[in-house]
């Protein structure tokens, strides 16, 4: 795989924008990586508009799965027993005990 410094412009372009389509099959991980992978590409003067685009909305996108997967962890933590049958037929791992 070339270096980044090597690569064009529009290489990078389509990369992150391959990067950030792929983010929606459930994998939010995958924009942080795109934004950490460009970020100081993006801030060189020189860098095309469509690369910014791309990695900001990777950032945002990762931001809103973080704040919905830690929600959803904190409900679940805190009302898990007041849900009773239902909680524990989507729990992996039943907890013994209240």
């Amino acid at each position: 795989m070339p270096k980044l410094e090597k690569m064009s412009s529009e290489e990078h372009v389509s990369i992150s924008k391959k990067m950030f389509y792929g983010g929606f099959a459930f994998l939010p991980f995958l924009w942080l990586v795109n934004f950490l992978y460009f970020f100081n590409t993006s801030r060189q003067p020189n860098a095309p508009k469509a690369l910014k685009k791309y990695i900001y909305m990777s950032l945002v996108g990762c931001l809103i799965w973080f704040i919905i997967l830690t929600s959803w962890y904190g409900l679940f933590v805190n009302r898990r027993i007041s849900w009773g049958q239902v909680a524990d037929r989507i729990t992996v791992v039943i907890p013994k005990g209240l």
